[in-house]
């Protein structure tokens, strides 16, 4: 870019534009984070760690209209380097807004990242959803801290995602009524924060024995007022996920001695115990918080056919084959 390029500076939170020789991708990263509106914080801070760890050490002082396609094959560095296909595709989310929006503010003509092929590119393969057996749910539990333990039945039995669990406050469980009433969550701050989405605000029943819990839980706490956290620190604070998952869940699964689990597979075996027990897909999307049933269906559909004809199928085949083994 010459002398007369326009670009872009934020002063009081709006963009003004003033004329430069040049600029590098530090700066222009800068000044499209500032533009992001909108976006979930949580999806803010992974997209400035993303930038601060991968993208600004390799490319932070270089001019951004320097930037070429041989640059963007570091992905093969990373590929080799050992990072998974999934974490090299995170990568390259907000690599390849932020410039689209050096194209659309004009510092750079065309995006590198249109002349990638898709061969470029590490294949992400499914590894599919890990769901806890009937066998493994007992001793995932009675191998928590005793203080997590309700916390990892009502992960279990609930299946609200880690923030919304941790964001639970007395006001939002209704044991009377038998339901939980998802209205918030945590960042990973420890922050009051929005919900996923729109659809996420939903109502989710307690099963009896998860209600028995949750009262036994309540009447031990110090901290049981309608505005405080039902799974609170001792000194009344948001628990913080990072601790969570490696105190309560991976030292529970460690003890119980099965496989590996992450705190989203119990969000996962949630749902397949709603369809084993007959849960139409509407009322499990509902339960889940999915925004539509189609990702429900999407998602979960091999669990709605084997929970509709296994059964069937294996007896008429049997009626219609067995004889002959």
């Amino acid at each position: 870019m010459g002398s007369g390029t326009t670009t872009l500076d934020v002063r009081g939170g709006r963009l003004h534009s003033r004329q430069r020789t040049g600029s590098t991708l530090a700066e222009v990263a800068e000044l499209w984070l500032a533009s992001l509106n909108g976006l979930r914080p949580r999806t803010m801070e992974d997209y400035e760690r993303t930038l601060r760890i991968h993208v600004l050490p390799r490319f932070g002082e270089r001019w951004i209209r320097s930037l070429d396609l041989d640059d963007l094959l570091l992905l093969k560095e990373l590929d080799e380097a050992g990072y998974a296909a999934w974490t090299i595709r995170t990568i390259l989310t907000p690599l390849s807004r932020l410039l689209s929006f050096s194209v659309r503010m004009g510092f750079i003509e065309v995006s590198p990242m249109t002349k990638l092929d898709r061969w470029d590119l590490p294949a992400v393969r499914f590894q599919g959803h890990r769901i806890l057996d009937r066998d493994e749910v007992a001793p995932l539990l009675d191998a928590a801290p005793g203080h997590y333990r309700t916390l990892l039945a009502s992960a279990l039995f609930t299946g609200l995602r880690q923030n919304e669990l941790l964001g639970l406050r007395w006001k939002h469980v209704d044991l009377k009524a038998e339901v939980v009433r998802v209205r918030g969550s945590l960042d990973r701050n420890g922050n009051d924060g929005p919900l996923k989405t729109e659809n996420a605000v939903r109502d989710v029943v307690l099963i009896a024995g998860l209600v028995r819990l949750l009262k036994a839980h309540r009447d031990l706490s110090s901290y049981r007022q309608r505005g405080d956290f039902v799974f609170a620190s001792r000194t009344g604070g948001a628990l913080h996920w990072r601790n969570v998952t490696r105190r309560c869940l991976q030292h529970a699964v460690a003890t119980a001695g099965i496989e590996p689990v992450r705190w989203h597979d119990l969000r996962h075996t949630y749902a397949s115990m709603l369809i084993a027990s007959g849960a139409s897909i509407t009322f499990v999307s509902r339960q889940m918080g999915h925004g539509d049933p189609r990702i429900t269906l999407r998602v979960y559909g091999h669990l709605f056919d084997a929970a509709r004809y296994a059964k069937g199928t294996r007896r008429s085949l049997e009626r219609a084959y067995g004889d002959l083994l």
